[in-house]
């Protein structure tokens, strides 16, 4: 889906003075009207020698972990096979339109908050800005007659749902005290925590450890919620692309209770975030920013344990002190040797993949959409039955039953579409296997089956909350997992690297470290995921690598 903007992958800048190479990159970029990413930046002035850090891969880990470090003076390579920085936050443009694939609302953006600090601590945070979107809605669950908006604080949600379920105040009021407490314990927990650490700290990590094995329907169940109320509750959940008979109760806490201190968007759009991140990585001494350069080996000193070099697939080899990798963590057993990591560290990395998505990004023109939404995400379910649904969309085919998430980026940005025009971004979970297997045998038969996915959640939209969309539509561009595997090299098109049920987040899930000592992990396979918890993550590892404090 992104083919359109290919002819400007391998544009080249020839390499100015290090005082003067981030301002005449953003002056190449305005002038020629692309995104960061339309440049291949490689100064021709830096030899394959050693650097400080390597890292590969320029997701918003990478990209975070490298501004921190460049900025400290470290000499800095990234590299990244794609050509176009941010990972699943890319942003890709066609026809005046700006889509962010992977990113919809982020959390923890405000003043003295985790991504704030960051970006203080990296001095741009008055350069990249966020909005607070609606406090009092700011993600709405549609289902049968249910349209209910979700807004920021336990204490408002347990009052608004205890009026609509009576009988059920006590447990609503337990229910918010539990996943407020999984939150603040989730929040607290240090870089490469581990099992042992934990149960040292029983009474600081003692939610932790009582419901690690517990999913989101088991904490329903022992309260005996109704569908309805259940389907409310789970619908913020459904970011997470599982259903609550699967999902962790960890990561529902994590994920609700962080939106539940407020939701936020980028003023500018995602692309001025990873813009200024890359900016702060290039602008540096010694330091350079790789596009369109796949790296497919890392090297080990077999006697010291470490990793020295690696080679792209153009056949440079480059090495470095220090690897970070932003990647699927089960690749770097492609690009090192499986044999040569240990079996217990094989056992980590032998998850499977969580769920793939299709996505539909919709330019519009002439609809005041205003008139029928707003800023709000939109989780729509063709009925309460939440856990039968999903069944449906893991199975191979189109569903007859439908969930999907929604939003409209261009109420929340400015900046996103031509004049007079509006976007929105549909998503829903499906099987890998099926559009791979139709794009292996037949490309048309692949097409047409996105096509009538795609058609049949506009259709759904049209219905149910936005009259005569179809009519206003002059952009469709759809993206199936296979679409995410060949342009971000997501496994299987996976959305969140494991699934993230109890089995694969616990005590043993992959940290930051790797079998050697100067390799190290960043990402949502060795973290958890999301644009907030990622950078968090990020700035402790700059503060682990590096002794310095990212932040208090």
């Amino acid at each position: 889906m992104f083919s359109k903007i290919a002819r400007f992958a391998r544009l080249r800048q020839s390499s100015p003075t290090s005082s003067t190479r981030g301002a005449l990159y953003r002056q190449q970029l305005k002038n020629k009207g692309l995104g960061i990413a339309d440049i291949h930046y490689s100064p021709s002035n830096l030899p394959m020698k050693n650097y400080d850090y390597i890292i590969i891969g320029a997701g918003i880990g990478g990209l975070t972990t490298g501004a921190l470090l460049a900025q400290a003076g470290k000499k800095i390579a990234i590299f990244e096979q794609h050509y176009l920085p941010g990972g699943y936050g890319h942003t890709f443009k066609h026809k005046g339109f700006s889509f962010c694939p992977g990113w919809h609302y982020v959390y923890d953006c405000g003043k003295q908050q985790r991504v704030f600090n960051v970006l203080k601590k990296l001095g741009i945070e008055k350069q990249v800005t966020f909005e607070q979107l609606d406090p009092n809605g700011f993600d709405r669950v549609v289902f049968n007659e249910i349209d209910y908006k979700i807004g920021k604080g336990f204490a408002k949600e347990h009052t608004r749902l205890t009026k609509m379920f009576p009988t059920y105040d006590k447990q609503l009021k337990k229910y918010f005290y539990i996943l407020d407490k999984i939150h603040q314990q989730m929040y607290d927990l240090p870089l490469g925590f581990t099992f042992w650490a934990v149960l040292k700290n029983p009474l600081r990590y003692s939610y932790i450890i009582k419901y690690r094995h517990w999913t989101l329907q088991k904490l329903f169940d022992y309260f005996t919620f109704p569908q309805k109320l259940q389907c409310i509750l789970a619908g913020q959940g459904s970011i997470f692309f599982l259903p609550p008979q699967k999902l962790s109760l960890l990561v529902q806490a994590g994920g609700v209770g962080s939106y539940n201190a407020g939701a936020y968007y980028p003023t500018q759009g995602f692309e001025m975030v990873v813009q200024n991140l890359l900016d702060k990585i290039t602008s540096q001494n010694n330091c350079a920013a790789h596009f369109s350069t796949e790296i497919v080996k890392m090297n080990l000193d077999h006697k010291h344990k470490k990793v020295i070099s690696v080679e792209t697939k153009q056949g440079k080899i480059y090495t470095a002190d220090k690897f970070i990798f932003n990647g699927d963590p089960q690749l770097s057993m492609d690009l090192i040797g499986k044999k040569y990591f240990p079996r217990k560290f094989q056992k980590k990395l032998s998850y499977q993949y969580s769920t793939g998505a299709l996505s539909v990004f919709i330019g519009m023109q002439g609809l005041d959409l205003k008139k029928y939404i707003g800023q709000e995400n939109i989780f729509y379910y063709s009925d309460g039955d939440i856990n039968s649904i999903y069944e449906q969309h893991f199975a191979p085919g189109i569903p007859e039953k439908l969930h999907f998430f929604c939003n409209a980026p261009s109420l929340r940005s400015d900046n996103l579409c031509p004049p007079g025009c509006h976007q929105l971004v549909v998503i829903a979970p499906c099987n890998y296997e099926y559009f791979a297997d139709l794009k292996s045998k037949d490309k048309a038969l692949y097409d047409q089956a996105k096509e009538k996915y795609a058609d049949k959640m506009i259709a759904v939209l049209e219905e149910k909350l936005i009259p005569d969309l179809k009519s206003h539509i002059i952009l469709k561009i759809i993206g199936s997992p296979t679409t995410s595997e060949h342009f971000l090299s997501a496994p299987k098109g996976n959305c969140y690297s494991t699934p993230l049920d109890p089995a694969n987040v616990n005590f043993n899930r992959l940290n930051y470290k790797s079998p050697w000592q100067n390799m190290f992990y960043i990402g949502a396979g060795s973290s958890l995921p999301g644009f907030a918890t990622i950078m968090h993550f990020s700035a402790l590892l700059y503060e682990k690598l590096t002794g310095d404090k990212a932040y208090d």
